[in-house]
């Protein structure tokens, strides 16, 4: 390279505030992550049987695999709040397999009152990480509001939506340090911005854990190029009416293990290698040669739609496009 040059970005790199990382404190040079798609239907609720109950044949599973972290689709939980009893039974029966879990459901505000519809602002959309012991190792509340369902692109939502645009917005990725390793969270939605796969990986997170509980696949093109952009593994859990659980490890040329069937119950399981992924990391071009002077845009508020005033955006009142 250049001389001149590398003295030019030299100079540049010392010209911005480096933001520190935390050190890991515990590491493992691999970890077995194994996913389970399913869902929770009223049949395995049947005779007052609680939310926590279909997940434990999956932890005995995972358990027979030898797996390190076990992720479960969002919503599963149902509501709930940190201190009930349901959130006691589901660290009792973590701890007695001693692995480490990921879950979600609707968590309510310690004053709220859990109802249906909820309150707005009562409520967020949670996934839980869950360490060998027990404990509420950390959490993640989804960032973006999935609305306009009844739009066939999405947007705009309904005059009468309410869902998911009255809950608590997460205001930043959940990032988790656990036994092997550092773990960063996204939730559904949250997977179609590319600044929330970044963010998790620049804050040192080395699995990336992506949640979904929806009808569509989760798509696997996604998952490839952020492992790759990134420098990370990436986990994604659906319900099995979506389908499309996968792993996909660093540089994300391959899909280690998916259940890509519709309609399929299935766990799947892979080894990451982290040793690896570590040095890639520590010698990653990208890292070193990120430009954060020059991406200003991205943290700008822009209208990128209004280049096409000659196009008539969707309307209810007018569904014709």
């Amino acid at each position: 390279m250049n001389r001149s040059l590398i003295i030019t970005m030299a100079g540049l790199a010392a010209s911005l505030t480096a933001h520190a990382v935390e050190p890991l404190k515990q590491w493992k040079d691999s970890v077995r992550v194994s996913v389970a798609q399913m869902n929770i239907t009223d049949k395995d609720l049947a005779g007052g049987r609680d939310r926590v109950d279909p997940l434990l044949p999956w932890m005995d599973k995972a358990l027979a695999e030898k797996t390190d972290l076990l992720v479960f689709p969002e919503y599963l939980l149902g509501a709930f709040k940190i201190d009930d009893a349901l959130i006691t039974k589901l660290r009792a029966e973590v701890k007695k397999r001693g692995m480490n879990v990921i879950v979600g459901g609707w968590e309510y505000k310690p004053d709220a009152v859990i109802k249906h519809p909820p309150d707005p602002q009562t409520y967020a959309n949670s996934v839980l990480v869950l360490d060998r012991k027990g404990e509420i190792a950390g959490k993640h509340w989804k960032m973006h509001s999935a609305v306009g369902a009844a739009s066939p692109y999405c947007w705009p939502p309904a005059a009468d939506e309410r869902g998911e645009l009255t809950m608590i917005p997460g205001k930043e990725n959940g990032v988790v340090d656990l036994d092997f390793g550092r773990v960063g969270l996204l939730t559904c939605y949250d997977g179609y911005f590319p600044e929330t796969f970044m963010m998790p990986s620049l804050r040192g997170a080395e699995v990336l854990v992506w949640v979904n509980s929806r009808g569509g696949m989760v798509e696997p093109h996604i998952m490839q190029a952020a492992s790759f952009q990134t420098t990370t593994h990436v986990v994604s859990s659906n319900t099995s009416n979506g389908c499309g659980s996968a792993i996909v490890s660093y540089p994300g040329w391959r899909v280690d293990a998916s259940a890509p069937e519709p309609g399929s119950e299935k766990l799947i399981t892979a080894t990451l290698d982290l040793a690896e992924l570590r040095t890639q990391r520590v010698n990653s071009r990208m890292f070193h040669q990120r430009r954060p002077d020059a991406y200003k845009s991205i943290t700008e508020k822009r209208e990128p739609w209004k280049a096409y005033p000659h196009i008539k955006p969707f309307s209810y009142d007018d569904p014709k496009p």
